[in-house]
């Protein structure tokens, strides 16, 4: 896999020397916790970390991911990428894990997994969650509506939410909109988890389909 993303970020001068050592003692009283996690708890916008990981030439695409994890092969990708064209031709825009597991070649549990391992992302269950206006509104509830975030934690100093795929615009649009001294941390949930919650909330019509 390369460099790990602890040294990648030092190299960018994303954090320092110090920074790294005090991550990595937290990580090793808490080994649940991603490095990148504890760097954004700590402070390290994570759209910087995304930015870092996505145009380091030393990580790999999630589509290479999925072949060196032997979870499909590089025809199944091609597939996948044909498909993803053909429904951007449509105007419909789907990530590559969703369109690979729309096509039953890995499953959604796969695929969240190694979007975790790669992003250096916790995931985050939404299984029997209740989308909260006053949460969603933290980010702007259309917004959070349109990009399929939903929020699952809002005090005075940090948001936690959910996203199905990392984008590295939306983070960075939401990160400047906040206010001085509040952070953002993003996790990985299960695409199908969270259209269900928020068609729940605001669409309880279309759940009969998940039923």
């Amino acid at each position: 896999m390369g460099e790990s993303i602890g040294q990648i970020l030092l190299n960018k001068k994303i954090i320092t020397e110090s920074q790294l050592q005090t991550a990595l003692d937290r990580q090793a009283r808490d080994r649940k916790k991603y490095l990148g996690q504890i760097l954004c708890e700590m402070g390290v916008p994570q759209s910087k970390l995304i930015r870092a990981l996505q145009f380091s030439n030393k990580r790999q695409q999630i589509g290479q991911i999925l072949e060196d994890m032997k979870l499909v092969t590089p025809e199944q990708i091609q597939a996948a990428l044909a498909e993803q064209s053909r429904l951007l031709k449509e105007k419909i825009r789907k990530p590559l894990g969703a369109v690979l597991v729309s096509m039953q070649i890995i499953n959604e549990d796969s695929y969240v997994n190694a979007l975790s391992a790669h992003y250096s992302m916790p995931i985050v269950s939404l299984k029997g969650f209740l989308v909260a206006e006053s949460f969603q509104r933290a980010i702007g509830e259309q917004y959070a509506l349109r990009n399929r975030i939903v929020v699952v934690e809002n005090n005075p100093y940090r948001i936690i939410a959910a996203i199905a795929e990392p984008n590295l615009l939306i983070f960075e649009e939401i990160e400047k909109g906040l206010p001085s001294g509040k952070s953002i941390i993003f996790c990985i949930a299960k695409a199908s988890e969270i259209e269900l919650a928020l068609n729940m909330k605001y669409d309880p019509y279309v759940t009969s389909s998940y039923k």
